[in-house]
């Protein structure tokens, strides 16, 4: 039987793996999303760095630069659950990227943090999605990119109403 284009057999849902100019923004922005994800592991490869997946990364950006966070924190960050966020935070820990420390104001909970190997891993991904931006300002023009980044901030600040209504 011939396999229909439109039909993603994994998920049961329907799909069009084909990407064109008049592409659902949904769809352009997971493959923007995936050259990105994609770029920065190669450069992070580059350096060394190979055990690191997409969910992994992602969890270093909802850390950020701050004094770290609690999983929970971190969980709300991505717009997930601690259930998901727990079992990568404990990955990062066994692979020394992250630690975990008593948060100064409950002395029940954890603060997970970047290990000096975290910080090393982090500041070279940041660099190659720094990178990336730059290349494409280069390629469509500053204001353009600053266009593009406003338009997004706003649709996933205002996301379409899921009733349908106005």
């Amino acid at each position: 039987m011939p396999r229909n284009p439109y039909f993603a057999a994994d998920t049961g849902q329907l799909t069009d793996t084909r990407l064109e100019p008049d592409s659902r923004l949904g769809a352009l922005a997971r493959r923007l999303a995936a050259i990105v994800t994609d770029r920065v592991q190669d450069d992070l490869a580059g350096v060394g760095i190979t055990d690191l997946r997409p969910a992994h990364l992602r969890i270093f950006a909802a850390l950020g630069h701050g004094d770290g966070a609690r999983v929970t924190e971190i969980a709300e960050r991505l717009g997930s659950t601690k259930q998901t966020v727990g079992p990568l935070v404990d990955e990062l820990v066994a692979r020394g990227y992250l630690h975990r420390r008593r948060d100064p104001a409950d002395a029940r909970a954890k603060i997970v943090d970047f290990t000096p190997g975290g910080i090393t891993a982090a500041e070279a991904a940041r660099r190659s999605a720094e990178d990336i931006d730059r290349q494409w300002a280069d390629r469509i023009g500053d204001r353009r990119l600053d266009e593009c980044r406003a338009t997004l901030w706003e649709l996933v600040n205002e996301p379409a109403d899921p009733t349908g209504g106005s």
